[in-house]
């Protein structure tokens, strides 16, 4: 028998178009087998403005979604931040609605949720993965997005039915929220797709980086280059990337253009891939290596691709940012990127080939497994009045 409806809405791009898709679906899962409806309203950037999300109904691994789309004027970004009309026009069809998810959602339209919530008897929550940086950005963006994170960072998110974060940084930041959960990206490992390949079958050492590098704000990609270029003449290793072009690359670091013409193939891009065959590239390595800069943005997320390399099987090479340590033990499901990166590089190309499979053997797949995180998840939605500081969880706090 169903409990109720949960609505999960936000800027993720159903059914797999950004790593926010993989983290709702993932969670919405658990809400399912523990006895929920989930129904989300996610993000289309092919939609033309004006449609009607009554039109956009589809059937996503079993969940009932619906489509707003992505603003591109001044005008319609000024509507997608502060309007609810979709969100009531999709709350008024759910069945015995418990309670609504806001996924990173912005904060004037995030205010207005709150109020339609608190009217109609919903719990209100949200999961928060970011801590989203204005730095190198147009002084409007600054103004607008600075603005809107300060809101929901620093006064919304303090005053729900429940929170959840992905983070330690972030946990200890709302470490006084009643109803507080840390969720990591998750995965299903009962689906195919994440069913361990065969590795790279010999030859050169391969390393495969996967994701959204995020231009010079996120992933290092040029210091790995740069890593990988004084090695070149000594060691033999394949270092594929996937998720930008090399000419997207050379956009933000052209001073790397002779850099990659001399390592040549060693070095190759891939640029976007649709997420199996991203997967498929990092099965197929020895190693996944992401290098990210120790900041709050970095801090405040964690990585999806980490997950997803545990996830099949394959050992990560990276640095100690957000919470990583919790999960990566040095030496065997993993390295830590450390001082000198092509020092740390040169030892990792010259382990045995019977040491990287020993390690691979060895990993724990399931760390980031969703049927692991069932009691936990449970416990978040129903909370009991001793669970969290600052009483019960249907008090009003508006």
């Amino acid at each position: 028998m169903l409990k109720g409806s949960i609505l999960y809405i936000g800027g993720f791009e159903l059914p797999d178009k950004n790593a926010a898709a993989h983290r709702v679906l993932n969670n919405a899962k658990i809400m399912r087998e523990l006895g929920y409806e989930v129904i989300f309203i996610s993000v289309n950037k092919n939609l033309p403005f004006n449609s009607s999300i009554m039109d956009t109904k589809k059937l996503i691994e079993g969940f009932t979604s619906w489509f707003i789309p992505y603003p591109d004027t001044k005008a319609q970004w000024i509507h997608y931040l502060s309007s609810i009309k979709d969100f009531t026009a999709v709350a008024a069809r759910c069945t015995d609605l418990k309670a609504v998810i806001c996924y990173n959602f912005q904060a004037i339209a995030f205010v207005r949720t709150m109020k339609y919530c608190r009217r109609n008897d919903i719990k209100v929550m949200a999961d928060c993965t970011e801590w989203y940086s204005t730095k190198g950005s147009s002084l409007a963006y600054k103004i607008l997005k600075g603005l809107d994170s300060f809101l929901r960072m620093r006064f919304i998110h303090k005053r729900l039915d429940g929170l959840m974060v992905i983070s330690k940084y972030l946990e200890s930041y709302y470490i006084k929220n009643k109803n507080l959960i840390r969720m990591p990206p998750l995965v299903d490992l009962e689906e195919e797709k994440w069913r361990p390949g065969s590795g790279p079958g010999g030859g050169p050492v391969k390393f495969v980086y996967a994701g959204n590098p995020g231009g010079r704000q996120k992933d290092k990609l040029d210091l790995l280059i740069k890593a990988f270029y004084e090695l070149d003449a000594n060691y033999d290793f394949r270092f594929v990337i996937v998720g930008i072009s090399r000419e997207k690359h050379l956009q933000y670091y052209g001073e790397q253009a002779d850099l990659l013409d001399v390592l040549g193939e060693k070095v190759v891009f891939l640029g976007r891939l649709s997420h199996i065959k991203s997967l498929e590239q990092v099965k197929g390595a020895d190693f996944t290596i992401f290098l990210r800069e120790d900041t709050r943005v970095n801090n405040a997320g964690f990585p999806t691709k980490f997950a997803e390399s545990i996830s099949c099987g394959v050992p990560v090479i990276t640095n100690k940012t957000s919470n990583l340590s919790d999960y990566l033990c040095d030496g065997e499901n993993g390295f830590w990127l450390e001082g000198n990166i092509a020092a740390t590089l040169q030892k990792i190309l010259t382990l045995e080939s019977s040491q990287l499979q020993v390690m691979k053997q060895r990993m724990d797949r399931t760390i980031f497994d969703y049927h692991a995180y069932l009691d936990e998840f449970a416990a978040w939605l129903e909370p009991r009045v001793s669970a969290f500081p600052g009483g019960n969880i249907n008090a009003d706090v508006s």
